[in-house]
């Protein structure tokens, strides 16, 4: 008998799976769900339609995602939501317990509370480390608990906890479901233990944090088939909204990875830089990082509360957890600005001009980030073009700026669809990164290579114009269609706002299309150029 089966409430054991209509067929006529058959009115063309419980798409690139199969992977309305599947399928009420490390995640204990089981504790160290002996002393002092749970990196402590002694409790302790919440792991360098899951381990993950999907509802279970087989059946029926099911197939894309990457790498660095100034403020007395948080704990918290309010900025009191504990989420370089000028810290960096863009339309799905500041920033481009992906890292380098692009498009047909929305989403990127344009050199212009003169003309007026001036024999540049070059610049144009001259001359086409990409990095390096002012480029004091 599985350990699920053993642990399982008896008054459950003969609770048969939920009874649900059949899940979406295309080319089926389905009679079978009670639902309105007509388009609705707002929403989406199918919402009109209940939801696969499980949408065997996102349950498979979920598993994909953490590296388990997708029977041992139960989709839920956030991690939250599998706490409380986890509580109601294997809790009998006034006779079961559970044992959570303090301080962390109270929805563990509110979940089994409201079931009418107990919550027993261990305790972090005094200096918020953990403490596995202490752990299996508390699981250990009487009956053993239905279900342990471990979060790491710890809420609100940010407490790594080490994987291998989550092994260890988990084979010292035979009768319990130990849960290890891995909300926050793709903040933590420490490897998941979710390819692991097997008997008695569990991991819960969530879309939450990493994938910015906190609104959408979106997480997991993952745990052997036949717990996975239990949660299903105390879950309510159709759980997960349509647009929640949509917004996590669209995060998780493989144009959106590369985006996700680099913004968990910055709020990394943003977490450390952090730790670091508000660690050498006085009423800070100590700083641990996790997560995509810190955890402080300050001197005087009321104080504190008051100079937040008044500046607007919110954080998270934990008095439980520490006298004068406050966990601090790592926001955007202009929210953490606003954080340090509470404490008295003049930020170490200007904000950055960034951006990101996504662009989805019946022919590409594109993800665009830009940062106009930080020239050694990583350049990852994927457009399915080979030639023209060294274009844009040709206009990213010599314009000196990190780009993050990727692109999936209907190169079946042929590559026109994706060279020019990718243009036309990183033009609206620049745009936006550009802001009000304060500051800004505006104006740019370059010229020859080799047998080619190219000479490319910016102005980062606001005002979209193009004109292109050159011709080529060619058919293509390795995989990129020559007459898609003055397309592309036409489409920058448009989307960016800036007047665009091209003029190319040569003999080989192949460095006349490349002329032009280089010559327009190195144009667009002068045009966003800052020189320190805060005046707008203009003698009409605007643009």
């Amino acid at each position: 008998m599985s350990i699920a089966d053993r642990l399982i409430r008896p008054d459950l054991k003969d609770l048969p799976p939920v009874d649900l209509a059949g899940a979406p067929v295309p080319g089926t006529i389905r009679l079978d769900a009670n639902e309105n058959p007509y388009e609705p009115l707002a929403g989406g063309k199918t919402i009109n339609r209940y939801p696969d419980p499980q949408p065997p798409a996102l349950r498979a690139r979920m598993a994909d995602l953490y590296g388990v199969r997708a029977e041992q992977l139960l989709v839920t309305r956030g991690s939250d939501d599998a706490i409380d599947l986890l509580c109601r399928a294997f809790l009998v009420p006034g006779q079961d317990r559970i044992v959570t490390v303090e301080p962390t995640f109270s929805a563990y204990g509110q979940f089994a509370r409201i079931q009418g089981a107990k919550v027993d504790a261990a305790r972090l160290t005094d200096d918020f480390a953990f403490d596995e002996g202490a752990v299996l002393k508390v699981c250990r002092d009487g009956s053993a608990p239905k279900l342990l749970f471990l979060c790491t990196p710890n809420n609100p402590t940010g407490t790594p906890v080490d994987p291998a002694a989550v092994r260890r409790i988990a084979k010292a302790l035979p009768d319990t479901l130990v849960v290890a919440d891995e909300a926050y792991g793709e903040f933590s360098a420490a490897p998941s233990l979710a390819p692991e899951v097997a008997d008695n381990l569990l991991v819960l993950r969530t879309l939450s944090k990493a994938y910015g999907l906190a609104g959408a509802r979106i997480g997991c279970a993952i745990a052997a088939p036949d717990i996975i087989g239990w949660l299903m059946r105390v879950a309510p029926p159709y759980p997960l909204p349509t647009p929640s099911i949509e917004a996590a197939m669209k995060a998780l894309a493989p144009e959106r990875m590369p985006v996700h990457a680099d913004r968990v790498r910055r709020l990394l660095d943003d977490r450390a830089m952090l730790a670091r100034q508000l660690g050498e403020v006085d009423e800070v007395q100590a700083v641990h990082e996790g997560g995509n948080y810190l955890f402080l704990v300050v001197a005087d918290p009321a104080d504190l509360a008051r100079r937040l309010a008044a500046a607007g900025v919110k954080l998270r009191f934990r008095p439980k957890a520490a006298v004068g504990g406050v966990r601090v989420s790592i926001g955007t370089p202009q929210e953490n600005e606003a954080l340090l000028a509470v404490f008295g810290v003049t930020s170490e960096r200007r904000p950055g001009r960034r951006a990101a863009v996504t662009r989805d339309t019946g022919e590409t799905a594109i993800v665009v980030e830009v940062d106009l500041d930080t020239p050694d920033a990583p350049r990852r481009i994927d457009t399915g073009v080979g030639f023209y992906d060294h274009m844009l890292d040709q206009i990213a380098g010599h314009g000196g700026f990190g780009l993050t692009l990727a692109c999936t498009g209907d190169h079946h047909i042929d590559g026109h669809h994706s060279i020019e929305d990718v243009a036309l989403a990183l033009g609206e990127a620049l745009d936006l990164a550009l802001g009000d344009r304060k500051g800004i050199g505006r104006f740019g212009f370059a010229l020859p290579m080799d047998e080619t003169s190219a000479e490319v003309l910016i102005d980062l007026s606001g005002r979209p114009f193009a004109k292109f001036e050159g011709d080529f024999s060619d058919e293509k540049v390795g995989d990129f269609p020559t007459q898609m070059t003055p397309h592309v610049f036409r489409s920058l144009a448009d989307s960016m706002r800036a007047a665009i001259h091209v003029k190319v001359v040569g003999d080989n086409d192949h460095h006349k299309v490349e002329a032009c990409f280089k010559a327009f990095g190195r144009a667009l390096r002068q045009g966003l150029a800052t020189s320190g002012g805060t005046s707008v480029p203009s003698t009409k004091g605007m643009l």
